[in-house]
């Protein structure tokens, strides 16, 4: 196995420029553009925060202009030393100057392989601990450039990159799956309680078949018959999370306003709950049905009637609570505020219903969420080994 500068493997290595500094702007529609935020813990880049320029900005930026199978590092900013594969989909594409462009030659490297090289927890703390050297946190040119990467042959590398890449399609397979099963759910919620075409006695849409409404003062609409309006405080209590930095690795997860953070010893609660970020993301409200944690900068909730919390969950995506920011600095959220936030109470056998009908939905989620944790770890596990040849791949 050869230690190679990545340089002399690439027939590409550059970066973006920012349209501003050419004078122009970003616009809602047009040629795709990507920023270190879209390089992730995924292969792939998250398309989905991709922002856009003209034809004629992607022209000026002729330099940056991405290709199918570049590979693209984050080279400053939070997400230093992340790394990403541009595919077919994504084009065209550009990018900014926070963003390492290196195009492989793909006759001695394959793209797969190297992109989990340096996807190492090792790798990723060298990057960062060059990046500590620059006046400003941050990778140069050259120093992508000279970054080893050890090529063994290309079969080799094939055989090594297919065994992890497997492992990787099914966690994607899993993430697509239960996007549907979420967007299952939530369709359900919108037809029941936004339309208000839940099934009626005789198991017909409500509204449709002419169910009565009434015209609702708080809210400015109808609503059925016999329902009321109330605040998330009348069907919730508000907890405060609690610090975790003392407990002991365990198998109870940990939650923050960017999700999973840590597995500890000890639950705070058990069961379902409804997480509201404290400060940080306040629009990362989270469902949860087990024993957990939060942290102290998150509120978790208790339910104070039965089939509520994921009713309580939908409700509150539809509310923006970056809006609702109580803070100076980092932004803010208080328990006050969202006991206080309207909601229409359904009846009770409707509201027994649709818990009925969305927990087994949730449990195909949290289901598929376990085995991505175990797969992920798999992964995590196998990569050193076989990179460094512990593990030979027949």
């Amino acid at each position: 196995m050869n230690t190679i500068k990545l340089g002399n493997v690439s027939k590409l290595i550059t970066k973006g420029t920012t349209p501003t500094t050419l004078g122009s702007d970003f616009v809602s529609e047009g040629v795709n553009f990507v920023k270190s935020e879209s390089i992730t813990d995924s292969k792939y880049l998250d398309s989905t925060i991709f922002e856009h320029i003209t034809p004629e900005t992607n022209e000026k930026m002729k330099r940056s202009q991405l290709k199918e199978n570049d590979l693209l590092f984050s080279i400053a900013g939070a997400y230093l030393g992340k790394v990403g594969i541009v595919r077919n989909v994504d084009l065209p594409l550009n990018t900014n100057q926070a963003v390492g462009i290196v195009r492989l030659d793909t006759e001695k490297v394959n793209i797969d392989y190297a992109y989990y090289y340096f996807t190492q927890k090792s790798m990723n703390s060298y990057m960062n601990k060059l990046s500590a050297q620059s006046a400003q946190p941050n990778l140069n040119l050259e120093m992508l450039g000279n970054l080893p990467i050890y090529l063994p042959d290309l079969p080799t590398q094939k055989k090594i990159a297919d065994v992890l890449s497997c492992i990787d399609d099914k966690i994607a397979l899993n993430n697509k799956t239960n996007s549907e099963l979420e967007n299952m759910a939530k369709t359900v919620y919108d037809y029941w309680f936004t339309q208000f075409d839940f099934p009626d006695a005789n198991g017909k849409p409500y509204k449709t078949s002419g169910g009565k409404m009434e015209y609702n003062e708080v809210l400015k609409r109808e609503i059925p018959a016999g329902w009321e309006v109330g605040c998330f405080g009348d069907l919730i209590e508000i907890g405060n999370g609690k610090d975790h930095s003392k407990l002991a690795e365990g198998d109870i997860p940990v939650y923050g306003s960017g999700g999973l953070m840590r597995t500890v010893e000890k639950s705070l609660y058990e069961g379902e709950s409804v997480l509201f970020p404290r400060k940080g993301t306040l629009n990362n409200v989270m469902y949860v049905n087990e024993s957990f944690w939060t942290v102290d900068t998150m509120f978790y909730s208790i339910p104070k009637i039965e089939n509520v919390p994921l009713y309580v969950f939908y409700n509150a995506k539809h509310f923006d609570f970056e809006k609702m920011n109580t803070g100076t600095g980092v932004p803010s959220m208080t328990s006050s505020i969202i006991k206080e936030l309207p909601i229409v109470i359904p009846d009770s056998n409707v509201l027994k219903k649709f818990n009925d009908k969305i927990q087994p939905i949730y449990h195909q989620i949290f289901r598929k969420q376990k085995e991505n944790e175990e797969l992920t770890k798999l992964r995590d596990y196998l990569l050193p080994l076989l990179m460094n040849g512990q593990i030979e791949v027949k």
